[in-house]
């Protein structure tokens, strides 16, 4: 792909850069959304990790607390005031003071990964429009060639990711942690509902889904960008063979 000046080039190098990290935080956007509001998620964590009885809570009122949390997290609440029936009949709130406070952590956290994704994804619509008003009739190749390279830089990431993560996630969930969070209310308890409704089996579990929807992804754009540019040079190959039979 010829450019005619040296600040093309960089502008070019910039926009595959920027749609590599938009290929990345699209999925992950949408697949943290998933594991953060899927009830049948969720649900099946419970079933696994017999939640029930690590709650002391009745199965419906543990389902009724949950959806009360994913509820919580679309609205515009700023804390999480649910209160559920224990098995004696009497009303109490299913959260600590402490697990409300790093809820509403985890929400803002939320909100702004959601962000990203609306931003990734505005992102990737300017550089698609912005490839055709720019390269015209070479625009095709000119993405497909990003997409190819994109597809395998962020495949290629998260798989080294992926293996740091699984080969020590108990300290690859701390270090999440430290990272995002500015304060201690994350560290929780056995004793904690939160820790009892999801444990940290869960967490694995919701980042290989993660993963795997970054990954899943990645690879279709980078085999959709190979396809393209492979079928491109094939028909370049016999447009040539064509004219040298012309000729």
């Amino acid at each position: 792909m010829a450019f005619t000046s040296q600040w093309e080039r960089w502008l070019w190098r910039g926009a595959v850069v920027l749609f590599a990290l938009s290929l990345l935080i699209l999925p992950l956007s949408l697949a943290v959304r998933f594991t953060a509001q899927s009830g049948w998620w969720w649900e099946r964590g419970f079933d696994q990790y017999d939640a029930e009885a690590r709650t002391g809570l009745p199965r419906a009122e543990l389902d009724h607390g949950a959806a009360e949390l994913r509820a919580y997290f679309r609205s515009d609440d700023e804390l999480a005031d649910i209160t559920v029936t224990n098995t004696v009949g009497a009303a109490e709130p299913l959260l600590s003071e402490r697990e409300v406070l790093h809820l509403r952590d985890v929400k803002r956290l939320f909100d702004r990964t959601y962000d990203a994704g609306w931003g990734s994804l505005g992102a990737i619509v300017a550089i698609v429009a912005g490839t055709i008003i720019w390269r015209g009739r070479a625009a095709g190749r000119a993405l497909a060639s990003a997409g190819r390279l994109a597809g395998a830089t962020v495949t290629g990431v998260i798989v080294v990711l992926g293996i740091i993560a699984v080969s020590g996630f108990d300290e690859a969930f701390r270090q999440f942690h430290l990272l995002f969070f500015t304060n201690d209310l994350w560290q929780l308890s056995s004793r904690d509902r939160l820790i009892q409704m999801f444990p940290q089996d869960f967490f694995f579990e919701s980042t290989l889904l993660i993963g795997a929807a970054i990954i899943g992804t990645a690879v279709a754009v980078g085999l959709m960008g190979w396809g393209v540019l492979r079928w491109g040079a094939r028909v370049d190959g016999g447009l040539r063979a064509d004219r040298l039979d012309a000729a």
